[in-house]
Parts: C-alpha cells; sequence; structure tokens
C-alpha cells in the first residue's frame, strides 16, 4: 500500500529537567493511492495536524520544513525501514522517532495504516489500522480519534529517561521509625541507574500488547500504572533490559548519602511536592516540586513501587554492609515511597511496606532499574 504520508517525529526537546516534555512533531502532505479524491486526504491532514496541535504533549513542526527535508533527500516510503533511510531523515530533522501512515480504498471506505519507526533501530514500534469510513464527518472524526491515541501512547513511544547514581555509602534505616526500619546501619551500593518517573499505564499496556493481553485501562494512560503483582513488575522490567532496583538501592536514590528524610529534604509533605492522603495519582512526567536533587520524579506518593527485595521486619539487624540484596525468602515483596492514598508518614525515605507478591494494589506501581551508568 503506498502512502498518505504521516510523518510524526517525536523528539526529546531541550526542557528543563522540572518540567513536562513536550515532543516535537510534523505531518506530511498526504499521499492517495488509486482513486483517493484530493479533498479526502486534504481532511486527514486537517484532523490530524489540528488534534496533534492541541495535545499538550507536542510542539507542531511547520509543513513546510517537512516538505523541504524530504524534497533534499529524496526519501522513499518503501525505505522506512532501512536503517540508513531512517537515520538520514532523523538526523535533518533532529528527531527520534517516525511515524508513517498509508491510506487506500476499501470497497466504498477509506482505509488508514500507520506505524511509528524508531530512527536509531529502524524498528517498527506501533502499529496501527483504522477505517475512516467514506464521508467528510466520519473521516475527520476517525482521523482524530487515531491523532488522539497517538498522544496517548507517547510516554509509550519514548525511551524512559534514567538518572545515573553513582557508587556511594549512607545510612539505611532509622532508629525513629517503626521497628522494621531499624536499627540504622552503614550500607554501600555499587552505582546504578534509575528511571526518572514511575512506569505509565501508556508504557505497561504497550508491553501487554507485545504479549497478546488486553491492556488495562485506556483511560488517564499519562498515570502511573498499578494493580501490577510484583511478578509482573519484575517481568516487564526485565522485557526492557532492566530489573527492580533492591530496597537499598531505592532508599539511597530518595535519602542520598546525606540522609534526607524525604527525597526532597527535611520539609513536610504537601500538596506541591507529593501525591498522598487520597489526592489521587499526578502524572508520572509532573515532577511537582518534590523529585530529589538528581531530578527523580515521585520517589515519595503517587505510587508506592515494588522492589527486589522479599520483606522481613528484622533483615536490617543481619543486613549486609555492601550492596543488600534482601532476604533469600519470604511470604511478601517490599514496597516503598508511600502511595497517592496513604498518610504523609507513609512517605518519609525510610519506611518500610510490604505486599502478596502474587497480587496487585491499588496504590502500587513500579520502576525500573539498571546495574552501572545510565545508557
Amino acid at each position: 500500500m503506498t502512502a498518505l504520508l504521516l510523518v510524526l517525529a517525536l523528539f526529546s526537546a531541550a526542557v528543563p529537567a522540572w518540567g513536562r516534555e513536550r515532543l516535537r512533531l510534523a505531518v506530511a502532505p498526504v499521499e492517495r493511492e488509486g482513486y483517493v479524491p484530493a479533498g479526502v486526504s486534504a481532511a486527514v491532514q486537517s484532523a490530524l495536524e489540528r488534534e496533534l496541535a492541541a495535545s499538550d504533549r507536542f510542539d507542531l513542526v511547520e509543513r513546510e520544513r517537512l516538505e523541504d527535508v524530504l524534497q533534499e533527500i529524496s526519501f522513499q516510503q518503501a525505505g522506512v525501514t532501512e536503517p540508513g533511510a531512517t537515520a538520514e531523515l532523523g538526523r535533518q530533522l533532529n528527531v527520534d522517532l517516525l511515524v508513517f501512515a498509508s491510506v487506500a480504498r476499501l470497497g466504498a471506505d477509506y482505509g488508514l495504516r500507520l506505524r511509528v519507526v524508531d530512527v536509531e533501530s529502524a524498528r517498527v514500534m506501533r502499529a496501527e489500522e483504522a477505517v475512516l469510513g467514506r464521508l467528510d464527518t466520519t473521516v475527520r472524526a476517525t482521523s482524530r480519534r487515531v491523532a488522539r491515541g497517538l498522544a496517548a501512547a507517547a510516554l509509550a513511544l519514548r525511551p524512559v529517561e534514567m538518572i545515573s547514581l553513582p557508587a556511594g555509602a549512607f545510612t539505611m534505616g532509622s532508629s525513629a521509625g517503626l521497628g522494621d526500619e531499624a536499627p540504622p546501619h552503614r550500607v554501600t551500593v555499587a552505582a546504578f541507574a534509575l528511571d526518572r518517573t514511575e512506569v505509565s499505564r501508556a508504557a505497561y499496556n504497550a508491553w501487554l500488547s507485545g504479549r497478546g493481553e488486553s491492556p488495562q485501562s485506556t483511560a488517564d494512560l499519562d498515570l502511573p500504572v498499578t494493580l501490577v503483582s510484583w511478578t509482573d513488575a519484575f517481568e516487564y522490567c526485565r522485557s526492557q533490559g532492566k530489573r527492580l532496583p533492591t530496597e537499598a538501592e531505592w532508599e539511597y536514590a530518595a535519602r542520598g548519602s546525606a540522609g534526607r528524610t524525604y527525597p526532597w529534604g527535611e520539609a513536610r509533605p504537601d500538596a506541591a511536592r507529593a501525591r498522598f492522603g487520597s489526592t489521587g495519582p499526578a502524572p508520572v512526567d509532573d515532577p511537582l516540586s518534590g523529585a530529589t536533587p538528581e531530578g527523580i520524579y515521585h520517589l515519595a506518593g503517587n505510587a508506592a513501587e515494588w522492589v527486589a527485595d522479599w520483606w522481613n521486619p528484622a533483615y536490617y539487624r543481619s543486613s549486609p554492609e555492601e550492596n543488600p540484596g534482601g532476604p533469600a525468602v519470604g511470604d511478601y515483596r517490599a514496597v516503598r515511597g508511600g502511595g497517592w492514598s496513604e498518610p504523609a508518614d507513609a512517605l518519609r525515605s525510610t519506611a518500610r511496606a510490604y505486599h502478596n507478591h502474587l497480587k496487585g494494589a491499588g496504590h502500587i506501581g513500579f520502576r525500573c532499574a539498571r546495574s552501572g551508568p545510565a545508557p
């Protein structure tokens, strides 16, 4: 099928670490296969551009700029999965992802097919097909719906940024908290990297779809995914070439070598810093003002987070000093950070919780880690 060529170019714009990132995108001139009236292609392009421009996820690149680049390099859609072709187009546009769409006659109707291609690997990240219908109103409405789907999937399509944390030592635990936080003890951890954000519903749904499973709720895809068992969280991270952080790594990221009471410092939690006390979760890429000095979001509140360790309330009495990995066995897995429905005290960086690893919970999500520095 030759193209209605829609190029949706998304890249991590140069924005401050403390704001939600907007992705840059461009919609190319529409091409038609067979007898597709020019009015149909114009309606599709107009609807896509209007919907994507209205999204708070994107900045729309001028159509003229994309046309110039396509003409300059004589880009052919047939080479969309050729690394050289996508790399050249991506370099010229300074983008990470390209989305191509095709339109054709389907009997009395028109059909649309979308492909999101990663520039670096030339791998198709997402594919979608839709029947546009034949009336102008249905063509426009379906095009807008497809564009909204792409906007909602933005978090799943872009790589999750990881924050590198150097090897270091800190005091783990507290004598001022509950019994399972004691005794305070000195711990050294090797260098590792931690996801800046919690895993979103969009990213988790994309993983489920790749396994042939039905997605979770398709509403509010930028919120942290919850109702995920420890086992599935473990498998998700492994599929990304990552793992769950150890309890020691998680606490080191939250406390730092200085031993912060909360990820942001010593000030008590409030609505500007964290989501807690039944206020409902925030989007994973909305840092509020409670990020760590290194820029890691929502280590306190929003969703509580699975970590790798089995939970044992007495483990700190015998924990090794270097890179502790938790008890060898247990009945529950450890959970850290406190969730959006929990009280302020659960947000302390030393606070510990636990849950049945075979079951998810409405307030528990997760993020992934990797040994060594961020790639």
